[in-house]
């Protein structure tokens, strides 16, 4: 497994530090070697509500659109989605578009997902999710990049990567998924099945303005200061989890890859590329992890 993990300053949204910062770590995964001309690229932001970009719980428009534009150059042709909590409709999903903000993507050329079919699954060799729905526009892309914003969550102490995967699944399914699943490892498994089963080609992770407290929705930005990527959503969640004070053992989705042979069980099996010391925020604001149904959203 490729363990690399690359990390850039970004110390605010704003030009030309998100360029830089986005080139830096993007050259890091090689993304010239991942991305052709022609190719149809799947953006997967964080949109888990219609909450302003302030509010620290999606995907920063601006970056959003700052990749739009880099894989633009290389001659891709973009798409950005999610799904969030809620109904999976034109209506519903095109506020929380607006809301967020997530509109700057289209002055960058890439396009919003208008697309709300779904489809079923069939994948046995899943531990969990053998059989699940999910939101039919991924489909129609070559690739899926996945665009996290690194958050605390109430389920899984964290969320960034491989939890922002969840957001494939229809967003009225997401409650019947927390019912099946209530205990929090055999939940990371599903979450671990489903980035497994759509292998996203890179993960990047907004850790610009973080969230601590109450997330994934209902807590305080907090800045890091911090962009990260890697071919890996398990290396990166490793390192993400690093920044806000917690470790692999810490966060169900880790463990469980770890023990699978799919991530690293320990930062020391990251080959860290950037140093992480100013980054670190010690006093980051965690919540205690619990098991249950409250925890609907990304």
């Amino acid at each position: 497994m490729d363990n690399r993990v690359f990390v850039s300053p970004c110390g605010d949204y704003v030009m030309p530090d998100m360029e830089r910062a986005l080139r830096e770590v993007l050259a890091g995964v090689g993304i010239e070697d991942i991305i052709k001309p022609g190719m149809r690229v799947g953006v997967k932001v964080n949109l888990v509500s219609a909450m302003k970009p302030a509010r620290a719980a999606t995907t920063h428009p601006l970056l959003a659109a700052q990749l739009c534009r880099i894989l633009a150059r290389l001659g891709a042709q973009v798409v950005v989605g999610d799904s969030p909590g809620g109904l999976y409709n034109q209506a519903y999903v095109g506020g929380v578009y607006s809301l967020c903000g997530m509109h700057e993507v289209e002055k960058a050329g890439a396009r919003l997902n208008h697309n709300f079919d779904t489809a079923q699954a069939d994948y046995p060799q899943a531990a969990y999710a053998k059989t699940f729905m999910y939101t039919s526009w991924l489909d129609e892309c070559d690739c899926i990049i996945n665009f996290c914003k690194l958050k605390t969550h109430g389920m899984m102490g964290m969320s960034a990567a491989v939890k922002n995967m969840f957001g494939a699944v229809p967003g009225t399914f997401k409650p019947e998924y927390h019912y099946v699943y209530p205990d929090a490892y055999e939940f990371a498994g599903m979450l671990v099945d489903l980035n497994e089963y759509f292998k996203p080609v890179i993960s990047i992770a907004d850790a610009v303005v973080g969230m601590e407290g109450n997330g994934p929705t209902a807590g305080s930005p907090r800045r890091i200061g911090a962009l990260l990527a890697s071919r890996s959503p398990y290396a990166l969640d490793a390192v993400c989890a690093e920044l806000i004070g917690l470790h692999v053992s810490d966060v169900p989705t880790l463990s469980y890859a770890a023990d699978k042979g799919l991530g690293p069980a320990d930062i020391s099996q990251v080959q860290l590329e950037g140093s992480l010391d100013k980054f670190i925020v010690a006093d980051f604001k965690k919540i205690d992890r619990q098991d249950g149904l409250g925890f609907l959203r990304g």
